[in-house]
């Protein structure tokens, strides 16, 4: 095999005549015949321009230029036996490799960044590309494009999920200031305010509040929707309006946000992040320890409403 004119087949008799400096020596390290090492030696001579031996009395002596080669060389052929020893599953800590995850800005905020970063502490040459959760990811996960979505049961990714990383519950959160007074949440309280909804891309789906809201016969007056949790905390704050958010997203909220944090006064389902991936994956040692990384990031303030 040649790669930019050079016959690949030649690299580890490269090594051999750099080592022994000796045609004859060489040739008995490759299980060759001295005239076929001698015909090899003239191969490379004529690639590189340059003698690579050269002739002393009885010996022969190493070029300049052939002792430059010997320290790349040597790093190319320990790369290529661990290229040829690699396996399925196993980890290697200097892959180069990108990982593209698809996943929704609650999983991102909840577990995502912290998983990433930890992964990436292990795996310094690995790159995340992560991708907003869209009508299109089932198909990408399909064909390959994406090596892992994060999305919650609401979602239909269209496969059953791989595993489950994280749950949680629904709270209502409230501007500490123009909110409802109190540390309760009435369910006509809830139905008569005005509410800031999330809602992902242009696709109705419905989520577990909505289930609950749907079962106990309550209509909620949407006066803003937006696309992302980021921005729920900023548009309650200074109005009497209440938003449903996951706990572990309105105790971040907290952190920053003048706000308070109410108990959803309706039964509901537990909140479930799940982990999707292609079945050619499962033997993916990087993501599978991405996946770990997130599990880790799952246990959360106990609200025990």
């Amino acid at each position: 095999m040649r790669l930019n004119g050079f016959d690949l087949n030649q690299l580890v008799c490269l090594k051999a005549l750099l080592v022994e400096q000796n045609v004859t020596r060489a040739a008995e390290q490759m299980h060759l015949s001295q005239s076929a090492m001698s015909t090899i030696l003239g191969h490379l001579r004529r690639h590189f321009n340059d003698p690579l031996l050269a002739r002393s009395g009885r010996l022969h002596l190493l070029t300049p230029f052939a002792k430059s080669l010997i320290a790349p060389l040597n790093k190319m052929i320990a790369q290529a036996y661990d290229f040829a020893a690699l396996r399925p599953g196993e980890l290697q800590l200097d892959v180069e490799r990108e990982i593209r995850v698809v996943a929704s800005d609650y999983a991102i905020r909840t577990i995502l960044d912290t998983a990433t970063r930890q992964v990436q502490n292990v795996f310094r040459n690995v790159r995340l590309d992560v991708l907003p959760l869209s009508e299109r990811s089932p198909r990408l996960l399909a064909s390959g494009e994406v090596d892992l979505v994060l999305s919650g049961q609401s979602f239909d990714i269209g496969v059953t999920p791989s595993t489950c990383v994280l749950e949680d519950q629904y709270v209502c959160i409230a501007c500490s200031k123009m909110g409802p007074s109190g540390g309760k949440l009435l369910p006509q309280e809830f139905a008569n305010s005005e509410h800031v909804v999330v809602r992902y891309f242009d696709q109705q789906m419905t989520f577990e509040d909505e289930d609950a809201l749907r079962k106990a016969g309550v209509v909620r007056t949407r006066r803003i929707t937006t696309w992302s949790h980021t921005q729920v905390a900023s548009l309650v704050c200074g109005t009497p309006m209440l938003a449903t958010v996951p706990a572990r997203i309105a105790y971040d909220f907290a952190k920053r946000w003048p706000i308070k944090i109410l108990p959803f006064p309706f039964m509901h389902e537990p909140i479930r992040v799940f982990a999707y991936w292609h079945p050619s994956r499962n033997q993916d040692a990087i993501l599978s320890a991405l996946v770990d990384a997130a599990k880790s990031m799952s246990t959360g303030p106990n609200i025990g409403f």
